[in-house]
């Protein structure tokens, strides 16, 4: 029982040091900025800032390993997913942006994931 505790205890530290962080900024129109793996939400948040240009505000933060950025120009809405894949994270953010607008003018403008 004691090992077992022990064991439990040496690699609690380990499964918090994977958790990551996502983040998308945008200016409510074509520009945009995301990160991927940052260790915390802060420091996701101010890499996508500073790769948006423009008056951008962050529009999502997750802890997560994907994060997607989906946008319809012509109808002026976005969509914004994170999760566990590449596939997950972009299907959440094109449902997203699809709900706002009336056809299929939604196109993924980023899905990255933490390598």
């Amino acid at each position: 029982l004691t090992g077992a505790a022990i064991l439990v205890t040496a690699f609690a530290p380990a499964a918090q040091a994977q958790e990551t962080w996502v983040a998308v900024a945008t200016d409510d129109g074509p520009n945009f900025g995301y990160a991927v793996g940052m260790a915390t939400r802060e420091a996701a948040e101010m890499t996508s800032l500073g790769e948006c240009v423009g008056s951008c505000r962050i529009r999502l933060t997750a802890p997560a390993r994907c994060v997607a950025f989906v946008r319809s120009d012509p109808g002026n809405a976005s969509g914004y997913g994170a999760g566990p894949t590449r596939e997950t994270a972009q299907q959440t953010a094109w449902d997203d942006c699809n709900r706002r607008v009336p056809s299929n003018s939604c196109t993924v403008r980023v899905a990255q994931c933490f390598e």
